[in-house]
């Protein structure tokens, strides 16, 4: 969900974890049974925050007739808005007062582009690679300036050094993703082979569409 978001609308974390962010500053993360985006059908102000999913959610999108029901209907579910509500102020508190490491894993190799920012440039490109988490549009890829593909799939990896000298990725809307060096191969490989087999999928796929 992008920054001046006006739809009159509210999510819902049924499971996973998504980060609020303004100008790219993370000011709080939710998890599960956490709501986010009630400013537009509240206070009828577009959305203060981009949201980004961190991993894999499940997020439940609900109308103003719902928020209308639920709070005729429902005063179990208004506590756990209100309990929401009141923890996401507190952890905005926090961060303003004492801001913290963003999160817990792998979460400052998180990084944040805009739309038509340049994520990877071949040409002065080092030793890191990277891994889509959300975006917007899709994730452009060009060569020579021409555009050859397109990423979209969350969980892709791209980047990888040795690329086409001319290779070039940016962002198509608001994008975040996930940066990795060559010393991390080792451990993506030895502790989390999902990931592993993802970035073996990847160069595969790549292969076969620069065959083709």
């Amino acid at each position: 969900m992008p920054e001046g978001n006006q739809s009159p609308s509210y999510l819902v974390v049924l499971s996973g974890q998504v980060a609020l962010a303004v100008g790219g500053k993370i000011i709080r993360t939710l998890g599960e049974q956490d709501i986010f985006g009630l400013e537009p059908l509240l206070l009828k102000k577009p959305s203060p925050y981009s949201a980004y999913a961190l991993q894999e959610c499940r997020i439940a999108k609900y109308g103003s007739e719902a928020l209308d029901h639920l709070i005729r209907e429902s005063p179990r579910m208004v506590q756990n808005v209100l309990v929401s509500i009141v923890h996401q102020l507190t952890q905005t508190i926090s961060y303003l007062l004492d801001p913290p490491e963003p999160f817990q894993a792998d979460e400052d190799r998180i990084c944040f582009f805009k739309d038509n920012q340049v994520i990877y440039d071949a040409a002065a490109a080092g030793t890191e690679f990277y891994r889509l988490i959300s975006t917007e549009g899709g994730l452009r890829v060009t060569e020579g300036g021409k555009e050859i593909a397109k990423i979209f799939n969350s969980g892709e990896f791209f980047g990888f050094p040795g690329s086409h000298a001319d290779t070039c990725v940016s962002s198509i809307g608001e994008s975040a993703v996930e940066k990795y060096g060559l010393d991390d191969l080792d451990i993506i490989i030895r502790d989390y082979p999902e990931k592993a087999r993802q970035i073996m999928s990847t160069l595969i796929k790549r292969i076969s569409d620069m065959t083709e």
